[in-house]
């Protein structure tokens, strides 16, 4: 199964150095340490990256109604008590085979609906300034990010319902099954 697929070739690739990292992991990991630098809450984070991926997209493709459901089901997907949990790194493994346990922070989360596009105009500010070889590869970056703050915040099994949704979506729109 395909499930947190890209989490997992991150993993991989952390192991090296930051200059043999692939095109995503790079724009990736600088669109992550944005979101923990500034405090972003999980809610905010997802709709902000989710925002900025459907812009890219809906600028290849036009607007789509796949689009919309995607955006909607992503602001869902938070439950309540996720919604303004901090957005952070994926605990290491310590000795012993165990990955340490770290409590979930809470934050404010930001004004909506004004804060989250002042959010989404900076991630795509950041990638922009990263200049990712191709659309595909932005996008890879935000949907690692996205995987890696669930899987932080909530743990790898939310991390994986993530995963499985946006491989539907990715299956629906991106590879051509409905838009053209």
């Amino acid at each position: 199964m395909l499930v947190n697929r890209v989490v997992r070739w991150i993993r991989t690739y952390m192991r090296g150095k930051k200059e043999e990292r692939p095109e995503q992991i790079r724009v990736g990991d600088e669109i992550m340490q944005f979101l923990i630098k500034r405090e972003t809450s999980l809610a905010d984070a997802l709709d902000a990256l989710t925002a900025v991926m459907l812009d890219a997209l809906a600028a290849k493709y036009g607007k789509r109604d796949e689009f919309f459901r995607l955006s909607e089901q992503v602001s869902r997907f938070p439950g309540s008590t996720e919604r303004d949990r901090a957005v952070g790194l994926i605990p290491t493994k310590q000795r012993g085979g165990l990955a340490a346990k770290v409590q979930p922070r809470t934050v404010t989360m930001v004004e909506r609906p004004e804060g989250i596009r002042r959010l989404a105009i900076e991630v795509g500010q950041i990638i922009t300034k990263s200049r990712p070889k191709s659309l595909g590869d932005g996008l890879d970056a935000l949907t690692s990010t996205m995987l890696t703050a669930i899987e932080a915040t909530c743990g790898r099994e939310r991390a994986d319902e993530f995963d499985l949704l946006m491989a539907g979506f990715s299956k629906e729109v991106i590879s051509g099954e409905r838009v053209q």
